[in-house]
């Protein structure tokens, strides 16, 4: 802290100084403005890359336009700068430079840009997928998961980061660009219901082995909320791409729960009931931790889960199949009256979390498949009553409209 305390006085003493300078010294900063700089604010992005010709090279986005690889030069004269582009958009000014670590640029015009140096460019460091806990959209904590592939295509699970009314996507695909450490992520124009994508700027820290976890990433962007912009700062695990599931038993931690909608009605469940005009998190989270929830994977294609009942240990095991982080447990392999459930599953480097996300229907299937097992156990319904057992499915899935549901489990001792 002390460090950032200096260097942020170290900044503002040079920047005052540049500017009470003599008009006759000149210092030739040409050398100094060589590399890669980029600049994120509220509604406006930029990384410049500047060789030591003197040629130039502009990514950005600026009210909500964005353009790549837009070439023009850079000449210097003392502090003074100009900088023209081959798309027009020239300015004239001039800057106050700390080598190596940012320089401020003042326009003619009065504009005024800060840019920090960015020594490494993080395209390689981003590949792989990664998890968030803790993303904002429209005011709600949701998990998030997304894969960055080295093509420059990306894949997101959650919600997207709109103004209003966030859309829900799974393993929707779209484009991303990173230049220094700036991502650039077009989101669809489908998605937004324009004519063209809209563009999501993020500035990007990486952190080699941030936690005992793993790999950490953190992103600070601006994001529109009532009108406003505001900044957000959200913090990402890499997780690997592909389940290592034989011999692995999680202890569940925590829930997060999102876009929860639907009927005001009480529903029994094990040693409690669950509202879903009413549900959040907090009601999840202390029935499973109430009942000491666990998950085991006794083999690479069976799962056994296990919960306290009444003083009883409660197990149900299920043959599951895996496809990439895709796990579809086979309950109806157990009993022709269950119903199969489709997941989303995801493990940290060393395989001491686990995550589970679950959307509407997966959960509602989930949800009734334990209901149907507990009412079977206790006869209150028959195997043999199809009926009575599509009922049960008929009323969970009547009283949700709509649920996301991310639980976070970590590695049993």
């Amino acid at each position: 802290m002390k460090k950032l305390l200096f260097m942020i006085v170290a900044v503002v003493m040079l920047f005052t100084a540049c500017d009470n300078k003599p008009e006759h010294i000149y210092d030739d900063h040409s050398a100094d403005l060589v590399g890669t700089w980029t600049c994120l604010t509220e509604n406006y992005a930029e990384a410049l890359i500047i060789n030591a010709d003197g040629t130039a090279v502009s990514y950005g986005v600026e009210d909500g336009e964005y353009w790549e690889n837009v070439r023009g030069t850079v000449v210097t004269e003392g502090n003074n700068i100009t900088m023209t582009f081959e798309d027009d958009d020239n300015l004239t000014g001039h800057f106050d430079i700390i080598p190596g670590m940012a320089f401020s640029l003042f326009e003619d015009s009065g504009e005024r840009y800060i840019y920090q140096y960015c020594a490494n460019d993080l395209a390689d460091e981003i590949v792989g997928m990664w998890v968030c806990n803790d993303f904002t959209t429209n005011r709600e904590s949701d998990m998030m998961i997304q894969i960055f592939y080295e093509n420059g295509k990306s894949t997101l699970t959650g919600f997207l980061p709109l103004e209003e009314n966030p859309e829900q996507i799974l393993n929707d695909t779209t484009d991303y660009k990173i230049v220094g450490d700036l991502l650039f992520i077009s989101i669809p124009a489908e998605k937004v219901g324009g004519e063209k994508p809209v563009y999501v700027v993020d500035k990007l820290i990486y952190t080699p082995n941030g936690t005992t976890h793993g790999d950490i990433l953190t992103l600070k962007t601006y994001p529109k909320v009532d009108g406003q912009f505001k900044e957000s700062v959200s913090s990402w695990l890499r997780i690997k791409q592909y389940l290592e599931l034989p011999g692995n038993k999680y202890d569940y931690i925590k829930t997060f729960v999102t876009n929860v909608k639907g009927e005001d009605k009480d529903i029994p469940f094990l040693n409690t009931s669950f509202n879903f005009a009413k549900m959040d998190g907090s009601i999840i989270d202390k029935f499973l931790k109430s009942i000491l929830f666990t998950v085991e994977f006794p083999e690479a294609n069976k799962i056994k889960y296990s919960y306290l009942l009444e003083g009883q240990n409660v197990v149900i095991e299920a043959p599951i199949e895996v496809e990439g982080n895709k796990m579809t447990i086979k309950m109806s392999a157990n009993n022709p009256a269950y119903q199969d459930v489709d997941m989303y599953a995801f493990q940290d480097q060393d395989n001491t979390q686990m995550h589970w996300y679950m959307y509407t229907t997966s959960f509602e299937k989930f949800f009734a498949n334990t209901s149907v097992a507990l009412m079977l156990g206790y006869g209150q319904l028959d195997k043999d009553d199809t009926e009575g057992i599509a009922n049960v499915y008929k009323t969970i899935a009547d009283a949700v409209e709509s649920i996301n549901l991310s639980l976070v489990m970590t590695k049993a001792k």
